[in-house]
């Protein structure tokens, strides 16, 4: 078995252990859980628990197969990145098994921090994806985009760190800003993508 398949055997295992959790504890959630909460931290969104329990992390599993084929594809057919691919294969399982475990203690009265948590997570993941985004060469990106037309090293060299220092300086703010509040939390994450979204253009439209 080769480290990708191993990884993403394990990236599985990682999704629905967590499952355990609420099966053993199915009795004590209430029949209808919170699954999505506004930033006063107050439940506006409810499922059925049979849904949550045993939906949730099949969801998620589908999820990240469609995930990994993506990626598998753009490896094969385009130009691959393993080491940014390898980053990205964790995301589905990190975020599934947070979400879910967050939902059930939850629904089990404990008292949660939800859009702390939430805000934490995103950090973490943006910092991940700027920490490997750098080592995806002009090339890689230029064939991640439909189409396959080249850009510039040089300014491929000077976006991808611009993208990559973004993400990681973003995150670490969004990490401070969980002792604020969400408003400023929302804010800075608005600025954060638009950030990005304008870099990325500039990356696009300066190809040769």
């Amino acid at each position: 078995m080769t480290k990708r398949n191993l990884q993403l055997w394990l990236s599985y295992i990682v999704i629905l252990l967590p499952m355990s959790y609420g099966v053993v504890n199915y009795a004590a959630l209430p029949a209808k859980m919170a699954i999505h909460f506004n930033l006063d931290n107050q439940p506006n969104g409810m499922a059925a628990k049979l849904l949550v329990v045993v939906g949730f992390p099949i969801m998620m599993m589908a999820f990240q197969l469609i995930c990994v084929g993506v990626t598998r594809l753009n490896a094969n057919h385009k130009a691959p990145a393993p080491r940014f691919e390898q980053m990205i294969i964790w995301i589905v399982p990190v975020l599934s098994s947070v979400i879910y475990a967050t939902t059930i203690s939850y629904s089990l009265g404990h008292q949660l921090d939800i859009w702390r948590i939430a805000v934490s997570l995103i950090a973490f993941i943006f910092m991940a994806i700027g920490n490997y985004l750098p080592t995806i060469s002009a090339n890689q990106y230029a064939q991640m985009h439909r189409g396959g037309h080249t850009i510039r090293p040089m300014i491929w060299r000077r976006v991808r760190y611009w993208l990559g220092y973004t993400l990681v300086g973003g995150g670490i703010l969004l990490l401070l800003s969980i002792v604020t509040t969400a408003w400023v939390s929302v804010s800075l994450m608005g600025i954060i993508v638009a950030a990005l979204v304008i870099m990325s253009l500039y990356g696009t439209l300066a190809r040769n």
